[in-house]
């Protein structure tokens, strides 16, 4: 029940935009306090379990909000002031743009008065400003955005803005003139969005269709389970639907975690060539059918563009569309086809094809040594994982080095594979931790971050700090810069280089009570098997921080083979350019 009542049946707009958001399950809003928007974040109290986080900077304050969604499933939103502060949260809604992330990007603006008479205020742009300039900036990375500048269709506006970021799984922006924050308007009527009238129900009978003909056909069937199932509410049901089919399946880089891999038909992470042998055999030689949940096919979640798969034995079911060997069937939601494919499925016609369980890794050169390596590690981390655990690997060695480990069931694993946006995961462990809590859970969230990339939006230690969050473990991967990058191009050189942090000093700097005591450092397999199997780090009752040092240029092995794809792939290429130049 709201704390602030309507009089006469009317309320103040931004009250009604702050109850429209808690109706979406909503209870943690980020972002950054500025002139602008001062006002209107008064309006966050009045609304019961509304709470406001308040961030380092807007760039984390979008980041946040990403992995809130991610962890949430409700959309995550960020508040800011118009310009500067809407411009340094644009990366992050970018980033969501791009891997299909539920963001409502609130912004404070000038008043309308001033839009009128393109006063000279701070924040904008140069003589005679448009005060709308910034808005034409964001046009690239949302689904829908309104302004809230006529009271009479205010309520209409925030609710289709809304239905499109639900719908579309995309950020949106709702701006907010300085002198409309108080407007009363009319109370709005209640609002429901039904994602099922997008689909067209002829369409979906047809790819229904269509899919059952092939899957009882097939003889060697494959599933691949990729991210887009997650990002637009589909994880639920497609853990039934393979539940049913049983077939052997694999995730993508993207979508680990959707799948239970403790399950006897998951057999690993499928990513073209960067695959662990034997992978690509199933799915691309010996599968005679391959369903394709959710793709999302960018380089890095496809090994640099190797997948070899034949289109006719594709089944792929994308967010609103379906194609089945080569014919699309539009307009279908990807929840509304997987539901009535599991409800429409004759079990005793689907073939049962033989489980080669998890194909097994090659053994690594390194195995024997003291030292902590990337071959060791990564599946280490999978055995630390526990049920209901969150996973967080950074763009980066862990990012390639994490596919390896061998999760239990219901850990979720977060990364940004496709944008990759170096710096991401810090505030998104912030988001990710705050939406753990409000739902609940018990489990652990293990930040996985580079020495280089912890540097990019290091502030946000501050804000979870500042929260008391307590089931924290930050482990900063140590390797003298920015391996990543050496690994593709200059490996000795200085712009490769990053400055040197003590570590064990970051928690008290950010105002940790005893902060020293819970930051560890260890070089060796011993030391971090012994580190880890500590209280602290089994129950943690505050953040933990375990810094682990490792050589600068030791690579995943998944890193090292798609850099020798692309570095052979642009090596051919200016051969081709030269003989055009140049021929003999």
């Amino acid at each position: 029940m709201a704390k602030v009542r309507s009089v006469k049946y009317r309320i103040y707009l931004l009250f009604m935009l702050g109850f429209r958001i808690r109706g979406l399950n909503i209870r943690s809003i980020m972002g950054v306090p500025g002139d602008m928007n001062l006002e209107l974040l008064d309006y966050i109290d009045a609304v019961e379990d509304l709470t406001w986080i308040g961030n380092a900077n807007e760039l984390n304050a979008a980041y946040a909000a990403d992995a809130y969604c991610r962890v949430s499933g409700s959309p995550g939103v960020v508040v800011t002031t118009m310009g500067v502060g809407e411009l340094s949260a644009l990366n992050g809604i970018a980033g969501a743009y791009t891997e299909q992330v539920k963001v409502i990007h609130i912004v404070g603006t000038t008043s309308i008065a001033a839009h009128d008479k393109r006063l000279m205020i701070h924040h904008c742009l140069g003589p005679s400003p448009d005060h709308k300039v910034y808005e034409k900036t964001s046009q690239h990375v949302r689904a829908a955005h309104c302004w809230l500048n006529n009271p009479a269709i205010a309520a209409r506006e925030i609710d289709r803005v809304v239905h499109e970021c639900i719908a579309q799984s995309l950020p949106v922006y709702i701006f907010v003139p300085a002198d409309m924050v108080h407007c009363p308007v009319p109370a709005p009527s209640p609002s429901r969005i039904d994602l099922a009238l997008l689909t067209d129900e002829f369409s979906k009978a047809s790819a229904i269709a269509a899919t059952l003909s092939l899957l009882y056909k097939a003889k060697a069937p494959t599933v691949i389970v990729d991210a887009l199932t997650a990002r637009h509410s589909g994880k639920d049901v497609t853990r039934k639907l393979v539940d049913v089919l049983r077939f052997p399946t694999f995730s993508t880089s993207m979508g680990k975690s959707i799948i239970d891999e403790t399950k006897p038909y998951f057999c690993g992470i499928y990513n073209g060539q960067v695959s662990i042998p034997g992978v690509c055999e199933v799915i691309e030689q010996q599968s005679d059918l391959v369903l394709d949940l959710g793709p999302i096919l960018s380089d890095s979640n496809t090994g640099g563009h190797t997948r070899n798969i034949a289109e006719q034995k594709i089944i792929a079911i994308h967010p609103h569309h379906v194609i089945v060997g080569g014919t699309v069937h539009r307009n279908i939601g990807l929840v509304s086809f997987l539901s009535s494919l599991l409800e429409t499925i004759d079990k005793s016609k689907l073939p049962r094809p033989t489980l080669p369980g998890r194909i097994p890794m090659p053994p690594a050169k390194d195995t024997d040594t003291e030292f902590i390596t990337q071959s060791w590690i990564w599946t280490r981390f999978g055995e630390f994982c526990r049920p209901g655990d969150i996973l967080i690997a950074e763009s980066g060695t862990a990012q390639f080095g994490l596919p390896d480990a061998y999760l239990p069931r219901d850990v979720t694993y977060l990364t940004q594979v496709y944008y990759g946006s170096i710096g991401y995961t810090v505030p998104a462990c912030l988001g990710a931790a705050v939406a753990n809590c409000e739902q609940g859970g018990q489990g652990r969230v293990i930040l996985v971050v580079g020495d280089g990339s912890l540097q990019l939006t290091v502030q946000e230690i501050g804000t979870m700090v500042k929260l008391g969050l307590k089931n924290i473990i930050i482990v900063v991967i140590n390797n003298n810069g920015y391996t990543i990058e050496r690994a593709i191009h200059g490996p000795e050189q200085a712009y490769n280089d990053i400055s040197t942090w003590n570590h064990s000093a970051m928690l008290d700097f950010f105002g940790a009570k005893n902060g020293r005591a819970c930051s560890r450092t260890v070089r060796t397999k011993k030391e971090f098997d012994e580190v880890v199997s500590l209280p602290e780090y089994q129950s943690p009752s505050s953040i933990q921080v375990l810094e682990v040092f490792m050589e600068k240029m030791d690579l995943p092995w998944r890193l090292r083979m798609q850099v020798e794809i692309i570095n052979k792939r642009n090596a051919q290429a200016r051969k081709n350019e030269q003989a055009v130049l140049f021929p003999s």
